[in-house]
C-alpha cells in the first residue's frame, strides 16, 4: 500500500520532458470527479427515499445530492434546525480515491514529473471543488438543510486538495522531494508508523465485527421490519464503517467513545439511549466487565510489531529509538486526526454529540506504541536477525579449530576460496603488468 508513496523513480526521470496540460484540461479533470460524486449521491439518495415508499421530483432528488455531496466531503449540515457534524467517513474515502485517480492520471498523461508540477494541478482541482461547494450551498440545498458557503468552500477545497496531492505523490516524486533533506532515519520511521496505523485500525475494525456478531439480536431488531426501512439502515451503517473501526480503535487503546449520556471505555461503561442503527448495536449497554482491560494489551502488541520493523531500519540501538519515535509519533497523531474526524454533533438531545476523546486518544497510542516498540527493540527475540549483515560477514570465513592453514595464505578447508583468491591475484597481476608495459 505504501509504494506509490515511497518510489524513488519519478525523481530520476529528467525535467523538462512534461507537457503542461491547458486549464481546460485541469478544470475538466476536476469536475469529473465532482460531478461523479455528485450523480453518485443523488441517486443514492432517491433510491433510499423511493426505498422506504416516498416519491421524490427530479429537482427535490438534484437538491438531496447536493447535501449528499457536502456530507461526503465532511461539511456540517444543520437539518431542521438539528445539526449533523457526525458525518459517515466512507463516502469521502470513495470521493478522495476519484479525485486523487483523476490527478494521478492528468500527471501520467501529461508526463508531470517534477514535485512543482504537483502544487498548481492541486491547487485547481481543490478550487475547483471549494467553488462547488460553496455554489452548492448557497443555492442547491434542500430548504431544511443548511450548510455554511465559506465553511463548505474550505472543506470541500481541503478534502480535494489532500486527495490529489496523494494522487500525484508517486507520479512526481512529493516524499522522496520532502523528505530530501531530512535525516535518514526519518523514512523509515515514517513507513512504519503508517503501516503500524493501518494495523491498529484493522484490530478496531475486527474488534467491532465481534460486537456485531455477539450482538446479532440486537442488530436484527434495530434493522426495523419493512424491506426499505432494512435498507436504508443497513446502507447507512455501511457509510458509518470507517468511523466505527476508529472508535474499536478508541475503545482498545483505552478512551474509549461517548454517545451523548452514554460513554463505553475498556475500563468503564455508563448506560444511556443510543438511535436506533444497527451499527451502534456493537455498544454494550451493561456495566463494564473484568476481562475487557485485556484488549489494552493490543496496542501494546501494535506497538511491538513496529518496534520489530524499527530493528532492521538502524544499525545501532540508538537509530533504531529514533525510528520508533519517528513511527510512534505517526501513529499517535494519524489516531488523533481520526478520531477528530470520526465524531461530531448529533441533533440536539439525547444523542448529542458524538466524540472520541482524540487528545487522550493520542496519548494513549503514542505512549502504548513507545512501550511495546522499546521492548520490542531492546529485548532480542530468539531466533531473529538482523537484516544489516555487511557483505564481509558473510563472505568471509575464519578457519576452525581443526583446520589446516596453508603457509601462503590458503585455507584448506575451503578450497573455493583458495581459488576466488588465486584469479584475484593473477587479474592484480595482469593489471601490474599492463601498467609497467605502457611506462
Amino acid at each position: 500500500m505504501l509504494s506509490p508513496l515511497v518510489s524513488d523513480e519519478p525523481a530520476q526521470v529528467l525535467a523538462g520532458n512534461a507537457a503542461r496540460p491547458g486549464w481546460a484540461t485541469l478544470i475538466g479533470a476536476a469536475c469529473l470527479p465532482a460531478v461523479a460524486g455528485y450523480l453518485a449521491a443523488a441517486v443514492a439518495l432517491a433510491m433510499l427515499t423511493a426505498g422506504g415508499g416516498s416519491g421524490s421530483s427530479v429537482a427535490e432528488v438534484a437538491r438531496m445530492g447536493a447535501a449528499g455531496w457536502l456530507a461526503a466531503h465532511h461539511v456540517p449540515l444543520t437539518i431542521e434546525g438539528a445539526p449533523l457534524g457526525v458525518l459517515p467517513l466512507l463516502p469521502m474515502l470513495l470521493i478522495g480515491a476519484l479525485v486523487a485517480r483523476g490527478a494521478a492520471g492528468v500527471a501520467g498523461r501529461s508526463g508531470m514529473n517534477q514535485p512543482a508540477d504537483a502544487g498548481w494541478v492541486a491547487a485547481t482541482i481543490a478550487g475547483t471543488h471549494g467553488v462547488m461547494g460553496a455554489v452548492l450551498a448557497l443555492v442547491a440545498t434542500p430548504a431544511t438543510v443548511i450548510a455554511d458557503p465559506a465553511q463548505a468552500a474550505v472543506g470541500c477545497a481541503l478534502v480535494a486538495g489532500v486527495a490529489a496531492g496523494l494522487g500525484l505523490a508517486r507520479p512526481c516524486g512529493l516524499l522522496p522531494a520532502a523528505l530530501k533533506s531530512t535525516p535518514g532515519w526519518v523514512r523509515p520511521g515514517l513507513e512504519a508508523g503508517l503501516w503500524g496505523l493501518a494495523v491498529a485500525l484493522t484490530a478496531g475494525f475486527a474488534t467491532v465485527l465481534i460486537a456485531l456478531v455477539v450482538s446479532a439480536p440486537e442488530v436484527v431488531q434495530m434493522s426495523g421490519s419493512d424491506a426499505g426501512t432494512v435498507l436504508g439502515l443497513t446502507v447507512l451503517s455501511i457509510g458509518y464503517l470507517p468511523n466505527a473501526a476508529i472508535a474499536g480503535l478508541s475503545w482498545l487503546a483505552g478512551p474509549g467513545i461517548s454517545v451523548g449520556a452514554l460513554s463505553v471505555s475498556a475500563v468503564a461503561a455508563h448506560a444511556g439511549p443510543v438511535p436506533a442503527v444497527p451499527l451502534l448495536a456493537a455498544l454494550p449497554q451493561g456495566p463494564a466487565q473484568p476481562w475487557w482491560a485485556a484488549v489494552l494489551a493490543v496496542p501494546l502488541l501494535v506497538g511491538a510489531a513496529v518496534g520489530r520493523r524499527c530493528v532492521a531500519a538502524g544499525p545501532d540501538l540508538p537509530q533504531r529509538l529514533r525510528v520508533l519515535g519517528v513511527a510512534a509519533s505517526v501513529l499517535a497523531l494519524g489516531s488523533a486526526v481520526l478520531g477528530a474526524l470520526a465524531g461530531g454533533r448529533l441533533g440536539a438531545g439525547a444523542f448529542d454529540p458524538v466524540e472520541i476523546p482524540y487528545g487522550i486518544l493520542m496519548v494513549a497510542v503514542l505512549a502504548a506504541t513507545l512501550a511495546g516498540g522499546c521492548a520490542a527493540t531492546l529485548c532480542p527475540f530468539p531466533g531473529a536477525r538482523t537484516e544489516l549483515t555487511t557483505d564481509t560477514d558473510t563472505d568471509q570465513h575464519s578457519p576452525e579449530p581443526g583446520d589446516k592453514v596453508d603457509p601462503d595464505g590458503g585455507n584448506p578447508a575451503h578450497p573455493e576460496l583458495n581459488s576466488s583468491a588465486a584469479t584475484a591475484g593473477a587479474d592484480s597481476s595482469a593489471v601490474e603488468l599492463g601498467g609497467t608495459s605502457a611506462q
